[in-house]
């Protein structure tokens, strides 16, 4: 081969080479900005273990320095695949709905009673019941005592309306329109069965130790009843992230709820042209640390500004459990949001089921 020719196709290699490396490295950094990609069809298997131990709740340190109380029952109940250690606690059901209720992590001398205001219990054993929801719509309070204890734990048991997915409205409230087939077949994008109808009167029901159930609705404009789902896995990663924050010294007794449940008609009317957002499915949450109430995030990290970095800051104590064994089934959606004109920074959880992170 002729030198020049030689030295011709040494240089195009080389160019070639080095051009490769430039895309590779344009998609790398391009990748840090797109949103995150959509759930795989099928969220990882997550093995439970045959019996419930203490490693499979998150731990709870009581911060009394701070005045922030996890409001632990001593025991905790098992129902609809959740484990409850709360004092209080939202659970939400169908009319006629039947749940298994278990007090677990209890003492060897605890004596235990359940009692419902509304619905049929049948006793199943010592520490566990059955109970079948009432077919009229509202709250229905379901307490679990420990009467050696004096410990119990109140299930506010919310019978949710049904609603008719060839409607787009329910009561009046608009509700639009649910993609008829999940996700990839994900069970976690079904069309809901029904929706906690609330009212001036139950608006500020505790739904967890630390939230209440107005703290979660829809921000579309209209008159009561308004109307809206809620999943129970949520608010245990929400109580999780409050104690967290509690804990690093962050003095806070609930997080400001920007935005939860969305309905898909006002989901589009805000522009949002995804129909299959974790918000409209109850297991979503926009968040951040406001203790002065200023609508604000608060500057958690000191440096007399509010930036990202507040809300990186937040993530972070998230991402800290992320591979302890009983984070795994609130594994899901973690987004950092940049201060806007209109609002401050912010990040997004869900409990979608697997990771996504933007």
């Amino acid at each position: 081969m002729p030198l020049l020719t030689h030295r011709y196709v040494t240089l195009s290699g080389l160019l070639l080479g080095i051009l490769l490396i430039a895309i590779l490295l344009a998609g790398t950094v391009l990748s840090w900005y797109l949103p995150a990609p959509e759930p795989p069809s099928e969220p990882p298997v997550v093995e439970q273990p045959t019996a419930l131990t203490e490693g499979d709740l998150a731990p709870v340190e009581e911060v009394e320095e701070a005045g922030f109380s996890a409001s632990e029952a001593g025991f905790a109940v098992q129902v609809k695949d959740e484990v409850i250690p709360y004092t209080i606690f939202g659970v939400f059901v169908m009319p006629g709905e039947t749940l298994d209720i278990e007090a677990v992590f209890t003492q060897d001398h605890s004596r235990l009673t359940l009692e419902a205001t509304g619905g049929a219990v049948v006793p199943l054993g010592p520490k566990t019941w059955r109970w079948t929801a009432p077919s009229e719509k509202g709250l229905h309070p379901v307490a679990i005592a420990d009467e050696a204890t004096g410990a119990q734990i109140t299930l506010h048991m919310f019978v949710m309306v049904p609603f008719d997915h060839q409607q787009e409205s329910l009561n009046g409230y608009r509700i639009g329109r649910y993609e008829a087939k999940p996700l990839r077949g994900d069970p976690a994008y079904m069309r809901p069965p029904g929706f906690v109808e609330v009212t001036p009167e139950n608006i500020d029901t505790p739904v967890s130790p630390h939230y209440t159930l107005g703290q979660f609705l829809c921000k579309q404009a209209s008159d009561f009843p308004k109307y809206l789902v809620l999943q129970e896995r949520l608010l245990l990663k929400l109580e999780m992230i409050l104690q967290e924050v509690n804990e690093i010294g962050i003095e806070a007794q609930t997080l400001h709820v920007m935005s939860a449940f969305r309905t898909p008609y006002y989901n589009r009317s805000i522009g949002n042209r995804t129909t299959y957002s974790q918000h409209l499915y109850g297991s979503a949450a926009d968040i951040y640390v406001d203790t002065d109430e200023d609508l604000y995030m608060d500057d958690l990290t000191g440096d007399g500004e509010v930036t990202t970095a507040d809300a990186q800051m937040m993530a972070d104590i998230i991402e800290g459990q992320r591979d302890e064994v009983w984070y795994q089934p609130f594994i899901g959606g973690l987004g950092i949001y940049s201060p806007a004109p209109h609002r401050g920074p912010f990040i997004h959880v869900d409990v979608r089921g697997q990771a996504a992170r933007w």
